[in-house]
């Protein structure tokens, strides 16, 4: 007895024992470490996840009610994710890290749904251009992780307060030490 391709049972269960049973959309799954696109929330492409600063992005996608797993290209070093990975234990998303040499493309994160989920967020914007939409100066945007004075620091809270993660606001002890804002530097 033949199927609709032509091969008997012996044929197909030959070819599924040699090459695996055949998998839907396993482009669309290779694309998305492993998911269907229309289970993804949100992505962060592997230039974005080894930024020095964070996606505030993804954390939101770990509060959406739909968020099951929290999936991260294997080959991403660790101090990389760490922090998103902490996002997700906060928010009791699963996650893991997934290697296959069939992944294609550059997507290196993905809070996805345990199913279709119905509101998809994609690829998140690139941080620099957002910000820069949001009217942040180009030296506070570049350089996240510093020190910001309270002039700045008030422009970022202003502009863009979900980017408090990724700066630190000057205190007394850092005006006496002398250290500098890098907001202020030369513009």
């Amino acid at each position: 007895m033949k199927n609709n391709n032509g091969e008997s049972k012996l044929e197909k269960t030959a070819r599924e024992g040699a090459f695996g049973s055949k998998e839907i959309k396993k482009g669309e799954k290779n694309r998305f470490l492993g998911e269907f696109e229309e289970r993804v929330i949100a992505y962060l492409t592997e230039d974005q996840i080894k930024e020095k600063a964070l996606y505030p992005e993804v954390k939101g996608a770990l509060k959406n009610d739909e968020a099951y797993k929290l999936i991260i290209r294997g080959d991403i070093a660790k101090n990389h994710i760490s922090k998103y990975i902490e996002w997700a234990r906060k928010e009791g998303v699963r996650f893991n890290r997934k290697n296959s040499p069939e992944f294609r493309g550059d997507v290196a994160l993905a809070v996805v749904g345990k199913d279709a989920v119905s509101q998809q967020f994609g690829r998140i914007p690139e941080r620099e251009e957002k910000l820069q939409k949001k009217g942040v100066s180009d030296k506070i945007i570049k350089n996240a992780g510093s020190l910001l004075c309270s002039d700045c620091w008030k422009e970022l809270m202003d502009k863009a307060p979900e980017e408090k993660i990724n700066y630190k606001k000057a205190g007394i002890f850092d005006k006496i030490t002398g250290t500098s804002c890098i907001g202020c530097q030369k513009k």
